[in-house]
């Protein structure tokens, strides 16, 4: 499919960013002078720099366009993009970014841009306010703005709460070994813990005792696994009678069908958010929703986020962008899922989710098949990437990164290779 002027034009913009020709502050061209160098028309150019100002990347003013100053250089070098590179197709976890520049999007940026603040941290009140306002008719908890924070992502949120907590930490086992490296490199015990039908075993996790426990009782990944009722309030009532702390990732939420969160039910529980799935890991932005005990602490520990991106953010939730971004991508991603059972009807997708498995016979097969799929250009991982302990074999691949035509030939594609 060839892209259009101004999807050419993003794509320079954030390679000169990646690369680091471009940093934080730096002024671009006009767009009369980009347009006339590049031999587009100017409109072409005012799309593409309007888009990268509502992804966060770029801040306009009367001065002009410039790379977001609040954007850290490391961000600029890092910033994950739609999917576009072979070397990357169908890689687990990729949302799709293409819906997300509407007239709201672009508005809430424009106004943040206007008018830049700083917050110190927990954050900006008035994005802490709509969060609250969020988790309660989402996640059925109900808290106040102070009992949010406002954080730089998933990753940047456990980093928060490892500072103001000691000891070991449990965790999934199935689970995100991203996450898992946040305590590990900060020189904290991480202890797998196995997973059943339900979900993170109480039972094993009494037998560890570890004073916080990562879990995700609401999308255990990569499997699917969401933790019945009974295992929920299990885990809880063993919460309260060791003091452990419990984290909740509550990675993709809002993309699937949900029990309440754990810190709706307990004052033993945190609830660890993002907008990295449903809107775009650019963003760089998340939230802890902590318990009383816990908010003057956590507070003092996270670091400041852009205030561009916050008020951005909340001028985004204000115009209720996010519930109708959410409910879109839900319909597109449903029937992306569509499309994997049709393509390939032995994989699995995730009920709500980015991603897929394609179970094999054991881990040599998995290894074999991975190899196979990654030298022909498809950026799929392997159970084992996710597991300690089982011998599970199996292909975990994204479903959410390519529209539904590129999806269905990737997939026809990957078919072909797994099949041999």
């Amino acid at each position: 499919m060839t892209q259009s002027l101004p999807a050419r034009i993003v794509d320079l913009v954030r390679g000169r960013l990646d690369d680091g020709t471009l940093s934080p502050g730096d002024r671009l061209e006009s767009t009369r002078t980009l347009a006339k160098q590049m031999g587009v028309s100017r409109g072409s150019v005012v799309t593409a720099y309007e888009q990268l100002v509502g992804e966060g990347f770029l801040v306009a003013d009367r001065g002009g366009t410039r790379v977001n100053p609040d954007l850290p250089a490391r961000r600029a070098r890092t910033a994950v993009r739609p999917v576009r590179s072979a070397a990357t197709l169908l890689a687990p976890g990729v949302p799709d970014t293409s819906e997300l520049a509407t007239h709201t999007w672009r508005a809430a940026w424009r106004m943040a841009a206007a008018e830049p603040a700083a917050h110190p941290a927990p954050g900006s009140r008035r994005l802490r306010q709509q969060i609250a306002d969020h988790v309660r008719l989402t996640r059925s908890v109900s808290v106040t703005a102070d009992n949010v924070v406002i954080t730089a992502g998933a990753r940047d949120g456990l980093r928060t709460i490892m500072g103001v907590t000691e000891g070991p930490v449990g965790v999934d086992d199935p689970g995100f070994p991203t996450l898992h490296a946040v305590p590990r490199a900060l020189g904290r015990e991480v202890v797998p813990i196995a997973a059943d039908a339900e979900g993170m075993s109480v039972t094993a996790l009494a037998e560890a005792n570890p004073s916080v426990v990562l879990v995700m009782p609401n999308h255990l990944y990569p499997t699917g696994t969401q933790m019945p009722a009974s295992r929920r309030l299990e885990l809880i009532e063993w919460a309260r009678g060791s003091g452990a702390l419990i984290v909740e990732d509550d990675y993709d939420s809002e993309l699937r069908p949900a029990h309440a969160a754990l810190a709706g039910l307990d004052e033993h529980a945190v609830l660890l958010g993002s907008f990295a799935k449903t809107l775009t890991p650019a963003l760089g932005l998340g939230f802890l929703i902590v318990p009383e005990h816990l908010v003057e602490a956590a507070g003092a520990a996270t670091a400041p986020v852009s205030g561009v991106v916050q008020d951005a953010m909340a001028n985004f939730m204000a115009e209720d962008g996010l519930r109708r971004h959410t409910a879109k991508m839900r319909r597109i991603y449903r029937r992306r899922r569509r499309i994997v059972s049709e393509v390939l009807p032995e994989a699995v997708p995730m009920d709500g989710g980015l991603h897929a498995v394609i179970e094999v016979a054991n881990r040599t097969v998995e290894e074999h098949v991975v190899a196979r799929c990654r030298a022909a250009g498809f950026g799929v991982a392997g159970l084992a990437d996710y597991w300690t302990a089982s011998e599970r074999g199996g292909v975990v691949l994204g479903v959410g990164g390519l529209d539904d035509a590129r999806l269905r030939t990737a997939l026809g594609r990957l078919a072909d290779v797994i099949r041999g």
